[in-house]
Order: structure tokens, then sequence, then C-alpha cells
């Protein structure tokens, strides 16, 4: 059996790209061949590096990424697009039972909506050739119809209820909820019995990028500071050449409220120096409302850091309420509270947070395969997927 995996780019290695990675080490282990339609040929020292081991060996055939072609191979049994948020990908072929979806938030449909400049690029990008401004609008307007009949005519997953009820509300689709693979056994070793917590230290991880809305964190920062709650912020997180004025504007606003030795940013760290601070760490802070799911949040529970995140967003479906804030003055409270939780309330914590281990969402999505094509046997044991010695997808998701 083949299956055809398509994804922008594996190089990325952030949590849309886990999810691809775990994906393909499912459909490999139960014996499809894999083949790939990809924009960025996969670079298999960089992904080497990221998860400690390669998929080099279960990918058969990597094709240029097309997402207008109107034919797919005949000889696939299942496509599965793991980029289903953003990548427009259909062909006429398609249906529940040979294609699948892996949507993390319809996103595209909006960004499709209000022309947003950047995924203007990306689709464009996509296109493989230039084209006039005339007939990119033709092209937008048939990748977004595109979009629409991929959700529709294919198997949908999503990441929670919340993502779930966005696809409905959007497409009128009912998806199934899949949890994103998380490595919590690798944080939960790490970290999970650490001795130098500090009661005074909260982290927030997150890629420097205005969609990321961290300067919540540094107007939080600014509340705590007043009323003598914690001691620190760390800021961690990966920066692209994109997201370097936005990085300068967050440093801009810890000197305009005097948080220097309050706020401490720390820019593409090492992964050994990311557990380290995960160890010191008494809480997690969130910064963004309407998170579809929050990978780092999970990571952070996992190495028993209490979170507090907005409540509004798909992790409102695992913190615990008393650790959710709608406002500034909630969050403060909220994070008190987090700084003050006792020990046994950190092994809570990462004991809830084995259902979103790799290990089983390799075993759900091959029960799902086998499910939509009919496979009448028992589904193999999940592998296990050892990424200890890769940078934290939580700091480019």
């Amino acid at each position: 059996m083949i299956a055809d995996i398509v994804h922008i780019s594996l190089n990325a290695r952030g949590g849309s790209e886990r999810l691809a990675f775990a994906t393909i080490k499912a459909l490999s282990s139960l014996g499809f061949d894999i083949e790939m339609d990809t924009f960025e040929k996969p670079n298999f020292a960089l992904i080497r590096n990221a998860y400690g081991e390669s998929i080099e060996n279960d990918i058969k055939k990597i094709r240029a990424l097309s997402i207008l072609q109107k034919k797919t191979s005949k000889k696939c049994d299942v496509v599965v697009n793991t980029h289903g948020d953003m990548l427009p990908f259909f062909r006429h072929s398609f249906s529940k039972n040979n294609a699948i979806t892996y949507c993390h938030y319809p996103i595209a449909r909006y960004l499709f909506d209000c022309d947003d400049t950047d995924y203007a690029n990306l689709i464009q990008s996509l296109s493989l050739s230039s084209m006039t401004p005339d007939f990119y609008e033709s092209y937008r307007q048939a990748a977004r119809s595109a979009y629409k009949n991929m959700m529709l005519n294919s198997t949908v997953l999503t990441n929670s209820e919340f993502s779930r009820k966005a696809i409905v509300k959007t497409f009128g689709v009912d998806s199934t909820v899949l949890y994103p693979p998380v490595d919590v056994d690798t944080f939960r070793g790490a970290s999970l019995s650490s001795d130098a917590r500090d009661d005074g230290n909260i982290l927030v991880i997150s890629r420097f990028h205005m969609s990321k809305k961290i300067e919540n964190a540094i107007q939080l920062a600014k509340l705590l500071k007043q009323n003598e709650i914690g001691k620190r912020i760390d800021i961690v997180g990966n920066i692209s050449p994109d997201g370097i004025g936005y990085f300068n504007y967050l440093r801009s606003l810890v000197k305009r409220h005097n948080l220097e030795n309050f706020v401490r940013f720390e820019v593409n760290v090492r992964f050994d120096r990311l557990l380290d601070l995960m160890r010191k760490a008494k809480a997690y802070l969130h910064p963004m409302p309407g998170e579809p799911f929050g990978i780092s949040t999970v990571e952070a529970m996992s190495a028993g850091i209490i979170p507090v995140v907005p409540d509004i967003g798909g992790h409102t479906e695992f913190v615990p309420a008393r650790y959710q804030f709608h406002t500034f003055g909630q969050g403060v409270e909220a994070i008190a509270a987090a700084l003050d939780a006792p020990a046994s309330d950190h092994m809570k914590i990462s004991d809830s947070t084995q259902k979103y281990s790799v290990a089983n969402y390799v075993k759900s999505f091959q029960q799902i395969v086998s499910e939509i094509l009919g496979i009448n046997r028992p589904v193999e044991s999940a592998p296990v997927i050892s990424v200890s010695k890769r940078l934290s997808e939580s700091m480019t998701a």
C-alpha cells in the first residue's frame, strides 16, 4: 500500500512538522510505502537533529508540491495532508475513504477572505511559476475553492474541541479530535523531579512573532512587579528574520516599563538550556488568547510546571479553571496561585499529560487509517519516537 503525505516543508520543525513526522512513522510501521508532496525538499540532517531519528528511509519518493494539479497518483491508497490549517490541497478523486486532512485550525479560510499579504505570497509561491496580478486573482480564488473542497471531501482530524467547533462553524464539517503528538516523556523525565524550582520563576515559550501576543506577557510582568509577585519572567523562543522588528518592539516595552531586571529574553537556546529553564520554573504563562491547542503548554505541564492561560482556546480543555484568566488582573491572580501551588499539584499536572504522548497519537492515527481503508488486521504497537536531541517544536510553533 502507498500513502502520500502532503506538507509545505518539514524543515521548519514546528508543531505541525512534529505531527507530520509522527504520521509518517505511524504509516510506515503499518507497512505503507511513503511518498511525499512538499514545496521544500526535506533536510534530513536537520530533521534527525530535531527529532533524534530520521525519516529518510521511510520516504520512498518526493515530489514538488503543486496545489492545483488536477490528478494524483492512482496508486496511492491514502493521501494525508498534515498541514491542513494552511495548505489547500484537493484532487477530484478525494473522498472520506481515501483522503485525510489534519486541520489544526481553519485559518486558511480567514486568510483567503482578508487577502492576507504573507499568506498570498505563500500561496503564490506554491504555484511553482510566476504570474501576473490578474492571473493571481483567479489563482487565489481557485486555491480558496480547493481548500473548501478539501475540507468537504476528506476525513478531517483536528487538535481540540475548540478547533472542531471552528471547523463546524466554517465548513459545516464535523471533524474528529485527535490530540497532536507531544513528547511528554522527555520533558517529564528531565524536569518533573527537579529540586531546583524557584518560587518566583515564570516561564514563557514562544516563537517571536506578532501573532503570539508576547506583549501580553510584558503587561502582566508590569503588574506582577507592582504587586511584588514573582521574581522573573524568562521569555524563550526562536526568531526568524521576519520577527526581528517585533522582538525589538518587545525589548522597547520592557525598557519603557523599567522591567529589565524582571523580564529576560533568551533567543534560539539549545534544548538542554530549555530543560534547565524548565527545571527552575514554577509557573508557565501562555500569553495568546485563542490558541487552538498549545503544544508548549502541554510540554510545560509534563515537566511539572503549573500553566496559566487565557480562558479562550483549546488549552482551556486541559488547564484547570483556576489557572485561566480573561483580564490582566485575573492573570495576576492566576499566576500568584500557580507560584503558591504545592508539590502535589505539580505532580498531578504532569500526570494529566500522558494522553497527549507521541505513542498515543501514533496508535490512534493507525486505528483511524485502518477503519477508513477497511484494513482487517490488528494495528501494530506504536513505535517509540525519541526526540531528546531536538530543539523544542514549541519554540517555533
